[in-house]
């Protein structure tokens, strides 16, 4: 027996597993095929990773969550579909403050509601018609009075609740009476900072003063806090810089600067000089003529002036104007209304 054999019987001898490699074939020498296979294969299952027992696998499934594991599939989905956080509040619940004179949002079909829409119309046609220009900001409506208590103020609000009503438009106004804050009292804003704050102060965002309201599609801007200057602060570089901005920034929206009377201070004559679209509220019954004319006379040109006859009774119009007369009949429907 060669020197090679007896290696091969001494291994075998020593190795319980290699009774079953007796039986493999040899070559003529008397050399295993297979040995050399064998050993490689022994070699790698001593490489190849342990299965794991059914013991090992029941740990891994009992084992507690520690709370760092990632989500399952169904807990993202809850997730996602878990509720948004609710809605931030308006600013100014206008609605809530039931103020007499203004309209309700259900008034669609009242008096009140259709003499809005006649006065908006045309406001409308010139500020979005065929015939507008941006540079000329008739989008800037202001609205002001010869004197005070003519109902300007309510006028205001009440012709920015009917234009927010439009499909396609938005409205500002702005409590421009830095003075006398009308609307800001009426909205009970007046502590709010505004319009004076953002012309004192370069580093104020206007668009963080702006107030939302109830109202789809309204804003309101409030006249700030009271300064000395304030015919000064209208009329400064930075007014007319913000005028340009708020009749070019958006193109669909309304701009309505509740003014001043234009007899009472120096204010409306400041401002109307950068609107391109101005209405005059009249109170009918009270307001004597030559108070109207001396009121145009401060604004230099009429054409783009409007007058709205405030308070008047019904079937005023019909007597007055006559058969094929018009203008614009505006009435609160009682004497108790506030006046501003």
């Amino acid at each position: 027996m060669s020197i090679i054999e007896k290696a091969v019987d001494k291994l075998r001898s020593d190795d319980p597993s290699a009774s079953k490699k007796d039986q493999q074939p040899v070559d003529a020498a008397g050399n295993s095929r297979y040995l050399k296979t064998d050993q490689h294969s022994l070699h790698q299952e001593a490489l190849a990773p342990t299965p794991p027992s059914p013991a090992t696998e029941q740990s891994k499934t009992q084992q507690p969550k520690t709370g760092l594991e990632p989500d399952s599939s169904a807990q993202r989905e809850e997730l996602i579909e878990s509720e948004p956080p609710a809605a931030k509040p308006p600013d100014v619940e206008i609605m809530a403050l039931n103020l007499d004179g203004i309209m309700t949002k259900d008034a669609h079909r009242s008096r009140q509601a259709e003499e809005m829409r006649m006065i908006k119309r045309p406001i409308l046609q010139s500020a979005f018609g065929k015939k507008h220009k941006p540079s000329e900001h008739s989008n800037l409506l202001m609205v002001t009075s010869a004197i005070a208590g003519e109902g300007k103020t309510f006028t205001s609000l009440n012709l920015a609740l009917s234009i927010a009503a439009e499909m396609d438009r938005t409205v500002l106004i702005v409590d421009s009476d830095l003075a006398k804050p009308g609307l800001s009292r009426l909205l009970t804003i007046g502590s709010r900072p505004g319009l004076s704050d953002y012309l004192r102060d370069e580093e104020k965002d206007i668009g963080k003063l702006l107030l939302r309201t109830d109202i789809p599609k309204l804003t309101v801007l409030p006249a700030g806090s009271r300064h000395a200057h304030s015919t000064e602060l209208l009329a400064s570089n930075r007014m007319k810089q913000l005028f340009h901005e708020l009749a070019v920034r958006y193109p669909d929206r309304i701009v309505i600067f509740d003014s001043p009377p234009l007899l009472v201070t120096s204010e409306a004559s400041v401002l109307a000089s950068f609107i391109g679209q101005i209405v005059l509220v009249v109170e009918s019954g009270k307001t004597a003529q030559h108070l109207v004319k001396d009121a145009l006379a401060q604004l230099g040109s009429t054409e783009n002036v409007s007058l709205i006859l405030n308070k008047c009774k019904k079937g005023f119009l019909s007597t007055q104007m006559g058969s094929y007369g018009y203008g614009y009949g505006y009435g609160y429907g009682s004497e108790s209304d506030q006046k501003q």
